[in-house]
């Protein structure tokens, strides 16, 4: 990615990411800061979160009023981008399968992208009868186009995501709003209960390689969309 090019582009703008305590959104709030922009931040657990240049703020995405809480400060802030980032994972056989555990998954990865967006979209039209220019950014997974055993839920919650970025796509245009889908592959994170860093994701992609992707789409000038970036660690099998 061209860095000075992004630092131009970013610097001054104004961007929210949610789930940036740890994983792919500390590395997007980091990288964002780190190109000038002003980041505001949400996530559940602050304590001992150490984001140099990064607003943290409590931020429950499954919770419609810790959302509108935050969107009123992102408002205020003059967000001109989003980025959605919380999610969960959950891989089980269907028969394992609970509505405790459905409700959980798709109220983070589905619901909690719904609500955030939908809070700001309001600001976002106004800011285009003012003659600005706004953007989403979702950070899904490569399964938002593809499924395997055991990977029912979480998968279906990406498909859900994907479904909901496209419509917004269409819904967005009226209002000059531009939308992206962030698509990594298996990346070394906390995800699932996992620890980053461990021995067996020595070559998996890692959060900065995602936060490369969403600087990118971020920084591209403001004729041009970035519609979907798909990227994966090369030692990920294919599957497109």
């Amino acid at each position: 990615m061209n860095t000075e090019r992004s630092g131009q582009q970013l610097a001054g703008r104004v961007v929210a990411v949610s789930g940036a305590s740890k994983g792919i959104g500390r590395a997007v709030a980091q990288a964002l800061a780190g190109a000038g922009a002003t980041v505001i931040g949400g996530a559940r657990t602050r304590e001992g979160v150490d984001l140099p240049g990064v607003t943290l703020l409590p931020l429950d995405v499954t919770q419609e009023a810790s959302v509108q809480a935050f969107a009123e400060r992102c408002a205020q802030a003059g967000v001109d981008a989003l980025v959605n980032n919380a999610g969960v994972g959950s891989f089980m056989p269907v028969q394992d399968m609970t509505p405790a555990e459905y409700r959980r998954v798709m109220d983070t990865n589905v619901l909690g992208t719904l609500l955030l967006t939908r809070s700001l979209i309001p600001h976002f039209q106004a800011r285009h009868a003012r003659g600005l220019g706004s953007q989403v950014v979702n950070v899904t997974s490569d399964v938002s186009a593809r499924t395997f055993g055991g990977g029912a839920l979480y998968t279906a919650s990406k498909y859900a995501q994907r479904a909901v970025t496209q419509a917004l796509a269409h819904e967005g245009h009226a209002y000059g709003l531009r939308v992206t889908e962030i698509r990594p592959g298996m990346v070394d994170t906390f995800f699932n209960a996992t620890q980053q860093g461990e021995s067996y994701k020595a070559d998996w992609l890692r959060p900065a390689d995602v936060a490369d992707a969403v600087l990118y789409a971020l920084s591209v000038p403001r004729h041009v969309r970035v519609d979907e970036v798909l990227l994966h660690p090369v030692v990920q099998d294919v599957a497109f």
